[in-house]
């Protein structure tokens, strides 16, 4: 029997081992028995490898996760809600490395990143009689954004 390091060094390098009732209780069905077989190491992997190992790109991830949070917000009308969409919380952990990709969206086209650029920064240059102008508030982290040399 293997242990559970192991069976963890076999997933990061995707040597996936796949249990003998998933292959045999499939041989029978052919072309199936590669999508069990595949949906099982993927499942696995989903569970058990860590996130920063299954995006090993970074810019990537941002824009998969960006076109989720877009797409699952785009009828909510609470800001709130907006923020804690899981994929707004997914880059935000993500760290200083997801700034100038935040940035770069927001030169493309205002949008609610704020909470995220405050949550990862600890900084909020936008002074409180901007509070709620989506445009000056824009502007006001994209002079931070240079300031700090996050756009040339």
């Amino acid at each position: 029997m293997t242990s559970f390091s192991e069976n963890i060094s076999k997933l990061q390098t995707k040597e996936v081992k796949v249990p003998s009732w998933v292959v045999h209780a499939n041989t029978a069905v052919g072309e199936d028995s590669k999508r069990v077989i595949d949906e099982y190491k993927r499942t696995i992997e989903h569970y058990f490898v860590p996130i920063s190992r299954q995006w090993a790109d970074p810019p990537r991830r941002f824009l998969s996760l960006k076109i989720q949070w877009e797409s699952g917000t785009a009828f909510l009308s609470s800001i709130t809600e907006i923020v804690l969409h899981p994929a707004y919380q997914q880059i935000i952990g993500m760290g200083p490395i997801a700034i100038p990709m935040i940035l770069s969206e927001m030169q493309k086209k205002p949008n609610h990143w704020f909470w995220a650029l405050k949550a990862i920064t600890g900084d909020d240059p936008v002074p409180p009689n901007q509070r709620g102008r989506l445009r000056e508030m824009t502007a006001t982290w994209l002079l931070w954004g240079k300031k700090q040399g996050y756009i040339l």
